[in-house]
């Protein structure tokens, strides 16, 4: 298993590569490929972990933003 500076330093480089993105594309191009990460997140957790913990997963991004989950 994988130690916390290891996931760390894998959402600093996802950050990196949504950075170098917006420079290139602009931030809607940002939007969707964040959008992309979630869903795919969602999907591995809920085939590793379960659904319910996908779901969790998905209501945590949702209070984070202050609105209603993502689906």
């Amino acid at each position: 298993m994988a130690a916390d500076s290891d996931h760390h330093k894998i959402a600093e480089h996802a950050l990196a590569m949504l950075k170098v993105l917006y420079l290139h594309e602009g931030p809607y191009a940002v939007v969707e490929s964040a959008k992309h990460m979630v869903v795919a997140a969602a999907a591995v957790i809920s085939q590793e972990l379960g659904p319910a913990e996908a779901k969790r997963f998905l209501h945590v991004i949702g209070d984070t933003q202050g609105q209603e989950p993502v689906h």
